[in-house]
């Protein structure tokens, strides 16, 4: 018998949502868990909204309060997002939904400005190569070549507006 909704494991995680949409990376600390045990993940605002909106949040059962401890802009933060999170796998710490991380600052903030880069520099490569076939592919929208003489009429208007043609004609 089936049951009519899907097991947690089997919804899409949020990086798959984020996937080319601009975006900042963040890494949250919480003052009430041991040092050294930061969060991080992606939005489309910044780290420090959701710093404060995971403070405000009234069903969040950690003790203490976040706080952005870095913060970086991605051109694609979904893609980066799955990048870093493959590249931490071995930090990971606590349930698998919570993306907690038990690494140095520093080193992690290191690696994550080099795959934020490369990130970016796929994306606006991939940005170069749309804006140069956007013109074969919108051709129809650009202007014709030969400059239209308004002022001549080379062809006999309808009936009804012979009048309205010889006076303006005149």
């Amino acid at each position: 018998m089936s049951t009519g909704y899907q097991n947690y494991r089997t919804l899409p995680q949020e990086p798959k949502f984020l996937h080319g949409t601009p975006g900042t990376i963040y890494i949250l600390q919480n003052d009430g868990l041991r040092p050294g045990l930061y969060r991080i993940g992606a939005t489309r605002r910044s780290g420090v909204s959701k710093a404060m909106e995971f403070n405000r949040d009234t069903q969040n059962m950690l003790p203490g309060t976040y706080e952005c401890v870095f913060e970086l802009h991605a051109k694609d933060c979904g893609a980066a997002l799955e990048v870093i999170l493959r590249q931490f796998e071995t930090y990971r710490h606590g349930k698998k939904n919570l993306d907690f991380y038990q690494l140095d600052l520093e080193q992690a903030s290191n690696e994550i400005v080099s795959i934020i880069a490369d990130i970016n520099t796929v994306a606006v490569e991939r940005a170069k190569s749309r804006q140069q076939h956007a013109p074969e592919s919108m051709r129809h929208l650009l202007p014709d070549l030969e400059p239209a003489n308004h002022a001549v009429f080379n062809l006999p208007p309808p009936s009804f507006l012979k009048k309205a043609f010889e006076w303006v004609a005149n």
